[in-house]
């Protein structure tokens, strides 16, 4: 089933590259489309995918972005529970407490501060580096070679026949950049998981030890530098310099300092400090970056997206007028009756409040009116045609104001008009109805005299002052 592309996306992009390789629509279809759009005229992105929309069926065959996508997901789904899993077993790991020697919150904070700040930060390089440059930077991330060999597997099967190059080097290296922030999530929030489960089900013993010469008072300063996010908020989530002090340990020998050994119920009030390091550096400013690669990304397929072969002239269709809307003599609105009264000139684009299309469809009404800078109507209908009589007569009752009428000229007025026309002139919420003549689209709707000629003669029978012809060629 064909989803709607409401916004940009790698879906959106993929449809709309494969249809234009296919259909790209007439200047006629095209302009006709825009008219019925005008207010999207301004947002040209959006105006693309409305028009792939309704086009998307003359795609022949099965739909790219549903094969990559369903690829991606099999691929996801995968990749997302071996980095939730691998979070939560590097947690088990660093946590593990064996009764003899404290856990080193300096190996916690390095997964949980330090890799992340590293890993966006080369993210961040990537994105406005050369390709060169971010190819290499991509070999330094594990989910680079993890997919390697995920490649291997029967899904990628679902990717065959799939033009790669549909996805420009660009397009390619921020879906890569997306997906690390997105699996680094994954692979925090199973880390957080593993240190909240290792809390509540054993009794941990923090400490810190380092070869640096690094003195008790030096060390939380640090500490409340990492915390400085948190520091009003949670206070309690800061270690006292007292706890540091007393957490200080060294690995020489076996046994423990005597003070952690009578300490040994404080030391596990790191757990609060660790947590909070997890939640905002490790989760919290991941999920931000990765907020911002989405919306990066979705701004360089907009880009990609007007850059596609074939959108400049659609776009260029869309804007230009599908005939020559100049004419040699300005439009003249004449009585039928002419002897009653004289020629009366009306300029050119007056508001009219319905316009009507005998035989006409709503296309083809609005690309009338966008040949002739007619303004457009609060009500436009078609009329005649396929309509049923009780629809012409709702939308007769509904007309209002100056009525613009077009008819074909070299179709002669049946008796069937001439009913809706006398309809239109009982409704006294009409005040005036002017009939245009149009002549065909490939002539530009010019009329031959000898067609006006009939329909003057014609019309007269109704014999009315609110009925008025248009001649556009007088």
């Amino acid at each position: 089933m064909y989803i709607k592309n409401s916004t940009v996306s790698i879906k959106s992009y993929l449809d709309l590259a494969q249809l234009l390789q296919e259909y790209r629509g007439s200047h006629e279809d095209n302009r006709a489309f825009a008219l019925k759009h005008k207010n999207l005229e301004k947002a040209p992105t959006k105006l693309l995918l409305k028009w792939l929309d309704k086009n998307y069926f003359r795609i022949d065959g099965e739909l790219n972005s549903k094969r990559y996508l369903d690829y991606l997901l099999s691929i996801s789904s995968v990749l997302g529970l071996i980095f939730f899993i691998l979070g939560f077993v590097v947690g088990l790991g660093l946590l593990s407490y064996d009764g003899k020697l404290p856990v080193n919150v300096i190996y916690y904070l390095f997964i949980a501060v330090f890799i992340p700040i590293l890993s966006m930060t080369l993210s961040f390089i990537s994105i406005f580096s050369s390709d060169r440059v971010a190819h290499l930077i991509t070999l330094l991330f594990p989910l680079h070679w993890i997919e390697k060999v995920l490649n291997y597997l029967p899904f990628r099967k679902k990717l065959k026949g799939f033009k790669v190059n549909l996805l420009s080097f660009k397009l390619s290296k921020l879906l890569f950049i997306e997906r690390i922030q997105l699996f680094s999530l994954i692979f925090s929030i199973g880390l957080l998981l593993s240190l909240l489960i290792m809390v509540v089900a054993t009794d941990i013993a923090f400490g810190w030890s380092t070869t640096l010469q690094v003195t008790p008072e030096e060390f939380h300063k640090l500490i409340r530098y990492i915390g400085i996010f948190w520091d009003k908020i949670i206070p309690s989530a800061i270690p006292s310099l007292d706890l540091v002090e007393m957490s200080h340990y060294f690995r020489l020998g076996t046994k423990l300092d005597i003070s952690m050994v009578h300490n040994a119920d404080k030391l596990g009030a790191w757990w609060k400090f660790l947590s909070m390091t997890t939640l905002v550096y490790a989760i919290g400013f991941r999920l931000l970056f990765w907020l911002f690669i989405r919306e990066y990304l979705k701004k360089q397929l907009e880009e990609s997206i007007l850059s596609l072969k074939g959108v400049d002239k659609i776009l260029r269709e869309f804007r230009t007028p599908y005939i020559s809307t100049q004419a040699l003599q300005k439009e003249e609105h004449l009585k039928i009756v002419e002897a009653k009264k004289d020629v009366v000139v009306k300029k050119r684009g007056a508001k009219y409040q319905t316009i009507l299309g005998w035989n006409f469809s709503k296309d083809e009404i609005l690309l009338a009116n966008d040949a002739k800078k007619i303004g457009g109507a609060d009500n436009i209908w078609a009329v005649g045609g396929s309509n049923s009589f009780n629809k012409d007569l709702e939308i007769v009752k509904n007309s209002s104001g100056v009525v613009l009428l077009y008819v074909k000229s070299w179709e002669p007025p049946t008796m069937d008009f001439i009913d809706i026309l006398e309809m239109l002139v009982e409704n006294s919420r009409v005040k005036r109805v002017e009939i245009y003549p149009l002549g065909t689209i490939g002539r530009y709707y010019k009329n031959e005299p000898e067609h006006i000629d009939i329909w003057r003669r014609k019309i007269e029978s109704v014999d009315s002052q609110k009925v008025w012809i248009v001649n556009h060629e007088r």
